[in-house]
């Protein structure tokens, strides 16, 4: 059984590889012939095209082929990549967490600062180790750790937090989600339309609403924080199913912004944009059930490992290819493995707790080597995000304490309210960088990093604020 799981891993894994790994020693990617008639005599519809060419994402090209390397430059970035994994798993440890922790260091974002320092560091002319050829060379493996992360997420996600929340709750979250979502996506769209002297094209609405969606959603470690500062169990559990269903709106603000807003000079399939959401719908469903199959014959964390690993490939591979989001499309077969039966979920849920964080962690070197700090309006947008962001979460749940008094608890006000960024937020910005090219998108991630650095500031001034009132 265990040779027939890892054979079946592998399977999935190299079927999975993302289109972009295919790319030819120039940097060119090659032309994929359309394919053949399905039965005799037929040809294939009008909207496939002749041939695949995936749009260039905004991470650089490389400018010049890996053979003008010299041995040494080769060797420093192999030791320098191989050092950043050691340390991301180190740093992923449960001991190191509970350091964190016993610090008052709330959230990844702000723990993981120094990775985030690392990768601007290694991307200097000076140190050379993470410049735009090696990012460029990089990106194929970009959608295996955003699968990870989403499936991770999905994972978590328990239907039941829907059909039990009361409708109360529902209104109050929407208002508490969408809210903040319209501040920020016209507050940034405002900026970035000023910014590119309001163009023709509506990439600026697009990356509105990519940080809008990274707006929405909390940090899954602020129950975490709640339950290290002395709070019950179960008012902490009540916060985490409030994560999750803003975890689920902004899964939903990314599904959309896949669909309808597809790369520019894509080549392949001409889909409308609710075809494209069926296209996602349908090839994470697909996919789980097959998983689900294998996984009911697989026994040991190792084995599950293996397995999650070909999936997660698989996944991400044919969304990478397809244009697609491999954080919502993981997320989505997360979410639906965990609302099925099984022995093997507790496995799962280890094997993914534990690489969880060193994935993330290695995220924030790429995000600080994409990192553009020199660019003023990345710092304008910063503002701007923050004071959207915080302002709307402040007064949804004015307003909605207004007409429904009862439907929150205190704990739950203030958390809406304060609502750091985490992992999710960072996790969009470099699935925007994989997917599409724009001039505004290293400002993205400065507003990114910046507000989630910002919004642990908040949250420890607020946290003492409410101790001190009682």
């Amino acid at each position: 059984m265990r040779i027939l799981a890892a054979r079946l891993a592998l399977l999935l894994l190299l079927s999975g590889a993302p289109a972009d790994a295919f790319a030819q020693a120039d940097g060119s990617t090659p032309t994929v012939a359309a394919p053949a008639p399905l039965m005799p005599g037929v040809s294939p519809p009008s909207s496939v095209t002749a041939a695949v060419s995936p749009a260039a994402p905004a991470i650089p090209a490389s400018p010049t082929a890996p053979s003008d390397r010299t041995p040494a430059e080769v060797v420093k970035i192999i030791l320098g990549l191989v050092a950043i994994l050691a340390l991301a798993y180190l740093a992923g440890d449960p001991r190191v967490i509970e350091l964190e922790n016993a610090l008052g260091i709330s959230q990844a974002v702000t723990s993981g600062l120094p990775f985030v320092l690392m990768g601007l560091f290694a991307h200097h002319p000076e140190v050379d180790l993470l410049s735009d050829r090696v990012l460029a060379e990089l990106q194929p493996l970009l959608p295996l750790g955003l699968g990870w992360i989403g499936l991770s997420l999905g994972f978590r996600f328990d239907a039941r937090v829907i059909e039990t929340l009361p409708k109360s709750l529902a209104r109050g979250l929407l208002l508490t989600t969408g809210v903040p979502f319209l501040f920020v996506v016209a507050a940034a769209a405002l900026l970035l339309a000023l910014s590119t002297g309001f163009s023709a094209d509506i990439e600026f609405l697009r990356d509105a609403i990519l940080l809008g969606s990274a707006g929405a959603v909390t940090a899954r470690t602020l129950p975490s924080f709640l339950r290290s500062r002395g709070v019950a169990q179960e008012d902490a559990d009540r916060v985490a199913r409030l994560v999750q269903l803003e975890e689920l709106a902004a899964m939903t603000g990314l599904l959309v912004v896949a669909a309808f807003f597809r790369p520019a000079g894509e080549a392949g399939w001409k889909l409308p944009g609710i075809a494209w959401i069926f296209v996602t719908l349908g090839m994470a469903t697909a996919i789980s059930g097959m998983i689900y199959a294998i996984l009911a014959g697989v026994r040991g964390i190792a084995e599950i490992m293996v397995v999650l690993l070909g999936s997660v490939a698989l996944l991400s591979g044919m969304a990478s290819f397809l244009r697609l989001s491999p954080v919502v499309v993981c997320f989505l077969s997360g979410a639906l493995l965990r609302n099925l039966p099984g022995t093997w979920k507790t496995h799962v849920r280890d094997a993914l707790d534990r690489l969880e964080r060193p994935v993330y962690l290695i995220f924030l070197v790429i995000a600080g080597a994409l990192w553009r700090v020199a660019d003023w309006q990345g710092w304008a947008l910063l503002v701007l995000f923050v004071v959207a962001r915080s302002g709307g979460k402040r007064l949804a749940v004015v307003l909605h304490q207004r007409r429904h008094p009862g439907d929150f608890a205190e704990l739950d006000r203030w958390s809406l309210s304060v609502s750091p960024l985490g992992a999710l937020a960072v996790a969009i910005v470099v699935n925007a960088q994989t997917l599409y090219s724009s001039p505004t998108l290293p400002w993205i991630v400065t507003a990114v990093i910046g507000g989630a650095m910002v919004t642990e500031v908040f949250v420890q001034i607020a946290w003492r604020a409410r101790k001190a009132s009682g």
